[in-house]
């Protein structure tokens, strides 16, 4: 006659199992998304057309990081100063390809800026910019990710400096690919 084993799961064991399950539930993939950064960085770029060729002009946001647009065409959008007005300019609005790299401009404050709109990016042209502006960004289709989706990133123009020909702003970027969220320490889900 074979063993019997018991077919009851000990009580601590079958709370632990439901615990987990519903956790995975609301989102099985929550433990594999960072949180957007809890404090703003500020980057300084400089004017596409007057600038120093070492002088990074763009700004990649699924990097979130500036880029120089002689090494690579991983960018999403450039500050110049074109007939005397600051712009950011989104990739496919000074480029031969389109992406899917847009800003927006919106008449929010940064703080309260919690959530990226999916729609409404401008692609194609420049954006005029002044102090206090504050913008949302979407980043071209992220290559190295097999979703292939774009980041987000809100951003506020701190200072523009014509005679230097430089931008200061702030930002915060969400690390994931495709979450809308914007708000400092927290993610959405997938």
């Amino acid at each position: 006659m074979p063993p019997r084993y018991p077919t009851r799961i000990p009580s601590r064991r079958a709370a632990l199992i439901l615990v987990l399950a519903a956790t995975a539930c609301d989102d099985p993939f929550a433990a594999f998304l960072d949180d957007v950064p809890l404090t703003p960085t500020e980057v300084t770029l400089y004017d596409y057309v007057t600038g120093r060729l070492e002088d990074p002009p763009a700004f990649d946001i699924v990097f979130a990081i500036p880029a120089r647009v002689d090494q690579t065409l991983n960018w999403d959008f450039l500050f110049r100063i074109r007939a005397g007005v600051p712009e950011l300019v989104p990739f496919s609005a000074v480029a031969d390809s389109v992406t899917d790299a847009g800003l927006q401009a919106t008449s929010e404050r940064f703080n309260t800026v919690l959530e990226a709109p999916e729609d409404g990016y401008t692609l194609n042209a420049g954006l005029p910019v002044q102090p206090g502006d504050v913008l949302i960004g979407r980043s071209r289709v992220d290559p190295n990710n097999f979703l292939a989706c774009s980041r987000y990133m809100k951003l506020q123009v701190l200072d523009i400096d014509a005679e230097e020909g430089t931008i200061t702003f702030q930002h915060l970027a969400n690390p994931n690919c495709g979450d809308l969220v914007l708000e400092p320490g927290t993610h959405g889900s997938l």
